[in-house]
């Protein structure tokens, strides 16, 4: 599949769940450093290798928010993904949870998969989302259900 079919993909897994974004991180269930290829869903949905991002996808935007180490790196692998690149640290740009409260309607629900987040990480976007009146549904994992060859996770080939 290449990224815009990818992309496709997810949104109508988002659509069939009403979902109006989806987040996917850079970690996996223990946030490790370092990822089995089975949790390497950020890079699976966007073509960027770099270690450190996050990607936000929304009906008629991708986007990957990622620091000034992987600006170059993710130029070049995101060319003519469909997926953006959001240079954090940048002056006037927004962090994604900060882009998608000043882009979504209010009443918008915004989706992930609650496993790959640590308890203090979905309080605080809960938060913030409460206070901008975004619902948040952290039971999806909407990549796992696109992702075809996926490699398996270490505990079933164990």
């Amino acid at each position: 599949m290449t990224i815009n079919e990818k992309l496709a993909a997810l949104r109508a897994a988002m659509n069939e769940h009403h979902i109006d974004a989806y987040l996917i991180p850079s970690s996996d269930p223990h946030q490790s450093e370092y990822l089995a290829g089975h949790w390497k869903s950020r890079e699976w949905i966007s073509g960027f290798t770099g270690s450190a991002g996050t990607v936000v996808v929304t009906a008629d935007h991708a986007g990957l928010w990622t620091d000034s180490r992987y600006f170059i790196q993710a130029e070049a692998q995101l060319k003519g993904s469909g997926v953006e690149l959001h240079k954090l640290g940048v002056p006037h740009t927004a962090e994604h949870l900060a882009w998608l409260t000043n882009n979504l309607p209010q009443g918008s629900k915004v989706g992930l998969d609650g496993r790959m987040f640590s308890v203090g990480q979905v309080r605080a976007i809960s938060k913030l989302f409460y206070d901008k009146n975004l619902d948040l549904d952290t039971s999806l994992d909407l990549i796992g259900k696109i992702w075809q060859n996926r490699p398996p996770d270490r505990k079933s080939v164990v």
